[in-house]
Order: structure tokens, then C-alpha cells, then sequence
């Protein structure tokens, strides 16, 4: 991932109150660590965004599976946010091929309509940056 290019994106987001800066830094470190693409960070940031979960949670990964491994820090915010947000970008690089739809229906499958919805809405937000 260009670094430059992540760097970017960290104004608006930060601006946007999409993220609060301890966050983002967090998402920033795990996006140079699985070498996303500025897309693929955009997404990333996105589902933060729409999961928006409790600590244990807070990209939404494991939902529904109580002993799920990146829900096991759910009782520090940081190692749990850190660890949900690999979990989202590990999906990322194997899962998404550009196709948000599919990505969707993958990701969120009981409410995956409402999920892409969302996804396109901050995504395009995203996009329209400079």
C-alpha cells in the first residue's frame, strides 16, 4: 500500500468524525500490515464504520459465535480493537475482489441488502475525497 496515499485519507476521516484518532491509528498500522490498497483501506474504514460494535466487536467480526478468536480481548479495548480490525483486513485481502455486493452477501449474510447499502453510501464518501 503507498503510505502516502493511506495518509490521505486519515484527514477526511478524522474530520468526518468517522473515526477518533487513536482508531484510526490503529486502522492505519493494520492497513500497512496486510498491505491494502487505498480501496481496500476505504473498506476497511467503512466497516468500522457500519459495525460500529461494542469492544469485542467493534468491526463486527465473530458476531453471532461466542467463542470466536477475535472476540477474545474483549475486555481491553485496544488489543480487542487491534485484533478485530486484522480479522476485518485479513477478510479483506482474501474476500474482496472489488465486488462490494459480494463482498457483502459474504461478510453481513443474514442483512447483507441494508450492509451494501451502507458500504456504497461511505465508500463513495470515501471516493469523493482528494
Amino acid at each position: 500500500m503507498n503510505t502516502i496515499m493511506l495518509l490521505a485519507i486519515i484527514p477526511f476521516m478524522l474530520a468526518s468524525g468517522i473515526l477518533p484518532d487513536k482508531d484510526m491509528a490503529v486502522v492505519r498500522e493494520v492497513a500497512v500490515e496486510y498491505k491494502l490498497t487505498p480501496t481496500e483501506t476505504n473498506l476497511l474504514l467503512v466497516i468500522r464504520r457500519i459495525e460500529n460494535g461494542r469492544a469485542g466487536l467493534e468491526f463486527g467480526v465473530g458476531d453471532g459465535i461466542e467463542d470466536h478468536p477475535a472476540r477474545r480481548y474483549a475486555g481491553d479495548y485496544d488489543k480487542s480493537f487491534k485484533l478485530q480490525a486484522q480479522w476485518a483486513a485479513g477478510t479483506i485481502e482474501k474476500r474482496f475482489s472489488g465486488d462490494l455486493e459480494a463482498f457483502s452477501k459474504r461478510y453481513c449474510p443474514v442483512n447483507w441488502k441494508v450492509w451494501l447499502k451502507n458500504a456504497t453510501f461511505y465508500m463513495k464518501k470515501l471516493e469523493e475525497q482528494p
